[in-house]
């Protein structure tokens, strides 16, 4: 076993020229003094991590590897010292960059091997680094997130990596991930498709299509069936690998929403008509996973009629993780509650803050018919509770859509049954 160490300055320099020779002179052996040589090495600060020479299945054999070293080292933070990275791929040459029956060895781009790159968009592309943070963010990917990210051979970047890596939003999506896994990887030969990369409807053409999702589908949040359902249709190619009678179910309620993001050249437009989300699908689903691409489609249909602002305090806390992945505190509310007959129509919604979701639910909020908010009188008596006063006789915010408003029925049952104050009135 040898101890993790990480290349100076030096030292990186010396691999990076090596690289460069070995790209015209293909049988040169790695400079593996390097690895030792304290004027090129230094100790790693993360303390007694020990590797062992060998070779790895795939990117996901070498990421749950290096995870399990790290962790027995108790190591349990992301492990990314500099120069760690480059001197794990020098460690592992033979791995990343295999000699071939000639015994020449084709190094790729730096990027494979070094982080020198200032785009930091950019360095996913490490063979070594990028699988290993992966496994990390996703914990393994138990529910099948890095299937197609990890599945290649651990020399080879591949299209996945590519065209999913350097979409923010894409990587900041579980079921965005999840989905493309089932679409293009064959679990059964643990490797992709044939015909995935194809431009028409393979995975490029589903990078770009989830990617330029209007930005009210929070994708941190949508399950992979949504995504499938959402899909055009020229993706029915790959449908038979993955779609069930559920999906199936899922993907003929959702047929006039595809048709209005088709429709969009550009489909970065937000939907003018929010109505189409869930005009076809007015029966909650009976099954947990019909029942989750329902509450996915009202989502998106609320946050997008009140901009992903919250109706009562105006407020819409927006984090973006990435260029294109934006995430907002601002949660879909029912005014009636699906358990009590509430059915996922946007005018039995409202856009509200997590603050204000709670309030609302408990009904120390109530709305009345003229779309003004009034607090109960427990915002009154409790210390506690008496910053809701200030929002005491306001006006909601409201979509500029008349027809997305909220019903006057709803709001009337929720200050009857939930503020418990009788049919409320103006």
């Amino acid at each position: 076993m040898d101890r993790v160490r990480c290349l100076t300055a030096d030292g990186i320099e010396e691999f990076a020229r090596y690289l460069k020779k070995l790209r015209v002179h293909g049988d040169l052996p790695p400079p593996r003094a390097l690895l030792t040589d304290d004027a090129c090495s230094v100790a790693s600060t993360l303390g007694d991590v020990s590797v062992e020479p060998r070779n790895f299945a795939s990117r996901r054999d070498f990421a749950e590897y290096i995870d399990n070293r790290f962790l027995e080292a108790s190591v349990f933070v992301d492990a990314d010292e500099p120069g760690m990275w480059e001197w794990l791929s020098l460690f592992y040459f033979d791995a990343v960059c295999p000699p071939n029956r000639h015994r020449v060895r084709k190094p790729g781009v730096e990027g494979r091997h070094l982080l020198r790159d200032p785009d930091a968009r950019r360095r996913h592309r490490h063979l070594l680094r990028s699988p290993y943070l992966l496994f990390r963010q996703y914990d393994g990917g138990a529910n099948g997130e890095l299937n197609l990210l990890l599945g290649y051979a651990l020399p080879v970047h591949g299209v996945a990596a590519t065209h999913i890596g350097e979409r923010h939003r894409l990587m900041a999506s579980p079921g965005a991930l999840v989905a493309a896994s089932r679409l293009y990887f064959d679990q059964a030969a643990q490797q992709p498709r044939r015909g995935y990369s194809h431009n028409e409807n393979g995975l490029r053409a589903y990078c770009r299509f989830i990617n330029n999702l209007p930005e009210s589908f929070d994708l941190s949040a949508t399950s992979a069936d949504t995504i499938i359902a959402l899909l055009p249709h020229k993706f029915e190619t790959w449908m038979a690998n993955v779609v069930d009678e559920e999906a199936r179910e899922a993907r003929a309620s959702l047929h006039k929403l595809r048709e209005t993001i088709q429709s969009n050249p550009t489909v970065a437009q937000q939907l003018e008509r929010f109505d189409d989300l869930l005009q076809n699908v007015l029966d909650r689903g009976t099954t947990q996973r019909q029942a989750m691409v329902r509450c996915d489609v009202f989502r998106t249909a609320v946050m997008g009629a009140y901009n992903s602002k919250c109706a009562i305090s105006g407020l819409g806390l927006r984090h973006s993780a990435g260029k294109g992945s934006p995430r907002y505190e601002v949660e879909a509310a029912h005014i009636v509650p699906v358990a009590r007959g509430g059915r996922d129509r946007i005018q039995n919604g409202l856009a509200l803050n997590r603050t204000m979701h709670w309030a609302f639910d408990r009904g120390m909020l109530w709305v009345d018919q003229n779309l003004r908010v009034s607090a109960t009188e427990e915002a009154e008596k409790d210390q506690r509770n008496r910053w809701l006063k200030q929002f005491d006789r306001r006006p909601i915010n409201v979509p500029v859509d008349p027809r997305h408003r909220p019903s006057p029925e709803a709001l009337r049952w929720h200050a009857a049954n939930v503020a418990g104050l009788g049919f409320a009135t103006a």
